[in-house]
């Protein structure tokens, strides 16, 4: 090969690799963020929820609770951290993953919760941020807040039946509360 089509190759190369630079690092992304923005704006701008003006968390992350008296959600590896999130990436077989979950079994017995129906305040989700649990362990909790807030019991499962969501195109998923969202309509309802 001559010098002259080595150095008209590397010109090739070294102009594919701006353009896709380009075109793949700074066009697709702004094409593809500005679409969501126009079409998804709630999604595009992470799902957040909003009182009185104020942001107060995300539908699809779960938040550390400021207090004894709320909705429980799944425990997060991450201590509910957003950077970074996460499993403990434990084996079923680690002896500090069962010391764990004994200690929240325990936990769960002394607030009055059966840890049997609510299984999934045992262990994390894979990501460690997930806000929902099951319709059956949000029921379970009710009888716990019913204690230590007075409600009426028959007003804390209304509360849990307006929050329930149902599987997506009705066979996607399962029915499931968003534990934000039921902690946000807790808040409102008792102002706490």
């Amino acid at each position: 090969m001559k010098k002259n089509e080595i150095s008209s190759q590397w010109e090739i190369v070294i102009r594919f690799l701006f353009i896709s630079l380009f075109a793949f690092g700074f066009l697709y992304p702004l094409t593809i963020t500005g679409i969501t923005k126009l079409f998804f704006l709630e999604k595009a701008n992470g799902s957040l929820i909003r009182l009185d003006g104020k942001v107060v968390g995300s539908e699809l992350l779960s938040q550390k609770l400021n207090s004894n008296s709320m909705f429980r959600y799944r425990p997060s590896a991450a201590d509910y951290g957003k950077i970074p999130s996460g499993a403990s990436n434990l084996s079923p077989s680690s002896l500090e993953l069962q010391t764990m979950i004994n200690e929240r079994k325990l936990e769960l017995d002394r607030l009055g919760i059966r840890h049997t129906v609510c299984s999934e305040l045992l262990y994390s989700s894979g990501s460690g941020l997930d806000p929902h649990i099951s319709v059956g362990c949000a029921r379970e909790q009710a009888e716990f807040l019913h204690r230590v807030s007075k409600v009426p019991l028959d007003v804390i499962n209304e509360l849990i039946q307006q929050n329930i969501e149902y599987p997506i195109w009705g066979m996607m998923g399962r029915d499931r509360v968003n534990v934000t969202k039921l902690n946000l309509s807790w808040k409102q309802m008792t102002h706490e």
